[in-house]
């Protein structure tokens, strides 16, 4: 189970291509965020205040930075916020802390206009997600949005007796180390019990020819912003194809001249 202290071993790894690697599937990182990030969240940037939840490396840090007036991430790991504070040291805009896996302490109440974490808090458990919500039930401004990717692995691995089999036979591997305490349902569940309505939900495959929907972003908003009446849930087999799209995409983008 991937523990707060498990998920100190991102403080340690060498981060070869400062995030980029784990968008290998996409092509390139920037080919990630414009063909599929971007096209969930484009309704709520720009954005005054943005928050992001465990950047690691900043992988989608400056793209964030861009589309705010300021921005603030938080990552559990203080070798990642030193990387960061490096990387965008010239970012005016920019401010990192450290926290302890579970707090948001770092930014002020009924101040963040949108609050993204992505391809991160797949590998924390449900107690993890449940204390992050109710932070950003303080957090989130009157129209204030999260956007979380989250693990919804807890769908097919129901115990952990279904756990330790599935290691010991190493039939794990389709797992890709998500959180087997979460699914999208109890996400949604306690974002609401925190006074969170949940307006989105789509669950979708993660990792090269696996069909099974073990991942979730989820949207948060606040009770009667004017995003609240926005509400859909929907399972998504082919998001992984969407990725082998875009990784041609890049590919085509990389092969043309650089413009004059």
């Amino acid at each position: 189970m991937p523990s707060i202290a498990e998920n100190l071993v991102w403080g340690t790894y060498s981060w070869p291509q400062q995030g980029a690697e784990w968008s290998a599937e996409w092509g390139d990182a920037e080919t990630q965020w414009h063909a599929t990030i971007l096209p969930r969240i484009r309704s709520f940037l720009p954005a005054k205040n943005i928050l992001e939840i465990a950047p690691g490396y900043g992988r989608w840090s400056g793209f964030l930075m861009n589309a705010s007036d300021k921005y603030t991430g938080i990552d559990l790991n203080p070798e990642c916020i030193n990387a960061c504070q490096k990387r965008f040291a010239g970012a005016r805009n920019a401010e990192f802390a450290v926290n302890d896996g579970k707090s948001l302490d770092a930014v002020a109440d009924s101040s963040i206009d949108f609050a993204f974490s992505f391809d991160s808090l797949v590998h924390v458990e449900f107690e993890v997600m449940e204390a992050y919500l109710s932070e950003l039930s303080r957090k989130l401004s009157p129209n204030g949005i999260a956007f979380l990717h989250h693990s919804n692995l807890g769908e097919y691995v129901k115990s952990e007796l279904t756990l330790k089999v599935l290691r010991r036979l190493q039939l794990n591997s389709w797992m890709h180390w998500r959180a087997p305490s979460v699914t999208a349902k109890k996400v949604a569940d306690i974002g609401a019990a925190n006074g969170l309505p949940c307006i989105s939900q789509e669950i979708m495959n993660w990792g090269p020819d696996n069909r099974r929907l073990i991942d979730c972003f989820s949207t948060f908003t606040r009770p009667g912003s004017k995003w609240e009446h926005l509400t859909f849930r929907i399972r998504n087999p082919y998001f992984m194809s969407e990725a082998r799209s875009a990784r041609v995409i890049s590919e085509i983008s990389k092969s043309l001249p650089l413009g004059s």
